[in-house]
């Protein structure tokens, strides 16, 4: 019998089953995991790279933008709030599901922060993460990294395919009535509207750009191109400072929805004393409580989603984690299952040691690399290892164990696997090579199966579609030992993200691989 077979490749860790899988618990919360822990330093996810440093700015074709006067952190708040915003929820419609981006022509979604963050997040959008998770994915990332406080982050939305039928967004101009009617459609009474507007407006600015009835044009220089008016003087940081500021008068006095010199777009001085500024005096009052109350606010914000999506739990960040752990057959001589261990601690041990044990008694004890990564939840290290095939015949799992964290065990599949060497993508052409013990008395080749997800463009947005393909296998030469390969090739549409390669056997998944994922790649 061959060695145990599994698959990690590339980004993505295991595939869903109801049996033993390898890794954590799935390929979209693996993925995710990825761009919320892995944030700076050695194999960075690239997410946080628009948001850093805090008053940072992308425009639509990636160019940094530091006269801008603009923040990338608060234009992501914006279009999770636009996003969200026109949910019904007593319909059941609406919510956090990517609808933004086919309807940046509506006049209350002017501006190019809606193009400009979905063009940075569109190559993280692949078959397991959809264009929703990572609107709201933005949200937390800019928050916590700005200042504030985690917002635990559910995954599992999924993305519309057309505008939200539902108009209205709170806009300067918005009467009173007009705004909590807004509000209120999407969940939110009088308190819980001034307190979301306020956190949202604890960073960034109001542009003469895109608001002239805000912003004049005295706003305009070299160093603010684009005319902005900040919300509080800490444009770049998550903080209470909008609050302090508008009840003391001092500073920019709650911002130029505040203070602007057009008597009819001050939308927030409206909604802040609509109930004789009783809830920013309570916000201001819980110092920095107002913190917890923005978590709460911008959670519900988060998951609020059409009435048929269902969010799963949080996603929790993984101490020990294999990444980009495959089976490969090297030169067509050798079994080898490579990759890598990551350790997320509280700070880099020097000199630590991961022994990685296999469930058929073979042990190997491997060092971490002198390159660490920086996380929100503390410091990443990595173990890269390589094994011979032959030494792990039979195993079903191995554990890893390093010092000052709990072991882990991670169950191994030995059906089938996407042999990596032979897999690639070049133009729209995907070639794919699968290797089975041909030997095996529950082997059927007949039942292996191919299909392949590309994310390509589709109009009105700059989020990606999937479209799927079929790939049908042959039988090829080469082998090593009972190892026999099968292959095929599929041509698919320009892919604007990483192609995913799944590999079943029946109904059962067994591998998955993902191709060019560029940016988001490790």
């Amino acid at each position: 019998m061959m060695a145990t077979l599994t698959a990690l490749c590339f980004l993505v860790v295991c595939v869903p089953s109801t049996g033993a899988m390898f890794y954590y618990p799935s390929p979209a919360i693996s993925l995710l995991e990825h761009i919320l822990v892995d944030n700076w330093g050695a194999y960075a996810s690239n997410f946080s790279a628009a948001i850093t440093p805090c008053t940072n700015y992308v425009t639509e074709i990636g160019d940094a933008a530091p006269n801008s006067g603009r923040t990338t952190a608060a234009q992501w708040l914006r279009v999770g709030f636009h996003d969200f915003v026109t949910a019904d929820v007593a319909a059941g419609t609406g919510g956090l599901d990517a609808s933004i981006g086919f309807e940046t022509f509506r006049d209350e979604n002017k501006g190019s922060a809606f193009n400009d963050s979905f063009t940075f997040w569109r190559p993280f959008v692949n078959e397991f993460v959809p264009m929703a998770d990572l609107v709201a994915l933005g949200t937390v990332m800019s928050v916590n990294l700005c200042g504030g406080k985690y917002i635990p982050f559910r995954p599992g939305r999924v993305d519309a395919t057309g505008a939200d039928p539902t108009t209205g967004v709170p806009e300067p101009g918005s009467s009173l009535e007009e705004t909590l009617a807004q509000f209120g459609r999407s969940g939110f009474n009088q308190a819980d509207s001034i307190g979301l507007t306020a956190c949202g407006h604890t960073m960034g600015s109001a542009h003469h750009s895109g608001f002239p009835e805000v912003s004049d044009n005295s706003t305009l220089s070299a160093n603010n191109t684009n005319g902005g008016i900040n919300f509080d003087t800490s444009r770049g940081a998550f903080d209470p400072l909008v609050v302090h500021e508008y009840i003391d008068g001092t500073g920019n006095r709650g911002g130029p929805l505040v203070t602007s010199f057009n008597e009819t777009s001050r939308s927030d001085l409206r909604l802040y004393e609509s109930d004789g500024n009783a809830t920013m005096e309570e916000l201001y009052a819980q110092g920095d409580g107002f913190q917890d109350t923005c978590v709460e606010l911008l959670s519900r914000m988060l998951n609020t989603v059409p009435a048929q999506v269902v969010l799963q739990d949080a996603i929790q960040p993984v101490a020990i984690k294999p990444v980009n752990v495959t089976w490969d057959i090297i030169d067509e001589k050798q079994l080898v299952l490579s990759g890598k261990i990551r350790i997320l601690d509280t700070e880099a041990e020097t000199g630590r040691n991961v022994t990685i044990s296999f469930s058929n008694g073979y042990s190997e004890v491997v060092k971490v690399e002198n390159a660490t990564g920086v996380s929100i939840f503390g410091v990443t290290q990595y173990a890269p290892f390589s094994i011979d095939g032959s030494k792990i015949t039979d195993a079903s799992s191995f554990t890893v164990l390093t010092d000052g964290l709990e072991t882990a065990a991670f169950d191994i599949q030995d059906r089938a696997f996407i042999v990596p060497g032979l897999t690639e993508i070049t133009g729209n052409t995907v070639f794919v090579t699968i290797a089975a013990d041909a030997n095996r008395d529950d082997f059927d080749a007949s039942k292996l199966t191919v299909r392949v997800a590309t994310p390509i463009t589709q109009p009105l947005t700059l989020g990606p579609r999937m479209a799927f393909s079929d790939v049908q296998l042959e039988a090829a030469g080469g082998s090593l030992g009972d190892v026999r390969y099968w292959s095929g090739v599929v041509v698919v549409d320009q892919p604007v993200g990483a192609v995913s390669v799944r590999l079943s056997y029946g109904e059962e998944p067994l591998d998955i691989m993902l191709l060019d994922a560029g940016v988001a790649g490790w």
